[in-house]
């Protein structure tokens, strides 16, 4: 059936501003809600037009750096379970019963940070790395803070390994730092409650909060969500 003169221009106006809206992701590679959320940011990133920009955090970072220790790892899978349960996501035994049992690591979120952002300079998406890196820690239980681990996983990528390590120290460091106090701030001007939070931002400079933890566990109602939330600004 043929689309009436206004149906057609409703069209037209929607896909306009579906060009011209950004989703920001506030996330951290080590909290377990980010991973829990991340087929909501691979969804996000497979719409036409819906520009997605991943901003890591750094939970564990600076003076919030953390040694696995028997009261962490009690805490972590704890808190794995629920999210487990709420998103559908694995937590594989090689890190419930390995990593986590590994008392010589030190959990710090900036070197995964600087992956995501030395793969994102070599057109990698931020979602697509993020994912990677996640499923490489809590999926198969591997040391993401080690340099080579991340150089693997850009490997698998399709990216250059040398060329990503490069790119990756010229990250680390005052690069990664700036990266992750800019992405606080933003947490703090849309009023995130932690990680992951997330807010569209329109060409009208107009912004609004995505009530993404909503949405764990519901791909498809999440994509609904943010196609309606974006036609109808």
């Amino acid at each position: 059936m043929a689309l009436s003169a206004l149906a057609l221009s409703n069209y037209f106006d929607r896909k306009y501003l579906m060009k011209n809206a950004t989703l920001h992701i506030i996330v951290d590679p080590l909290c377990g809600w980010t991973y829990g959320s991340v087929p909501l940011i691979t969804a996000a990133e497979n719409i036409d037009g819906l520009i997605v920009k991943v901003h890591s955090g750094g939970m564990l970072t600076g003076d919030n750096v953390k040694p696995v220790t028997p009261a962490w790892r009690e805490f972590a899978l704890k808190n794995d379970s629920v999210i487990a349960k709420k998103t559908g996501q694995v937590f594989g035994s090689n890190y419930t019963d390995g990593l986590l049992k590994t008392n010589d690591i030190i959990l710090n979120s900036a070197q995964a940070i600087t992956a995501i952002l030395a793969a994102q300079e070599l057109g990698i998406s931020g979602g697509e790395m993020l994912n990677s890196i996640q499923h490489a820690y809590y999926a198969q239980g591997k040391n993401i803070m080690q340099l080579h681990v991340l150089a693997d996983i850009a490997l698998e990528l399709g990216l250059n390994k040398a060329l990503f390590e490069t790119h990756f120290n010229a990250l680390e460091g005052d690069a990664t730092d700036q990266h992750i106090a800019q992405s606080r701030g933003l947490l703090h001007d849309i009023h995130g409650q932690g990680f992951p939070s997330a807010a569209f931002e329109f060409d009208t400079g107009k912004w609004k909060k995505a009530d993404i933890a909503h949405y764990y566990g519901k791909t498809e109602q999440w994509v609904t969500y943010l196609q309606q939330s974006v036609a109808l600004v």
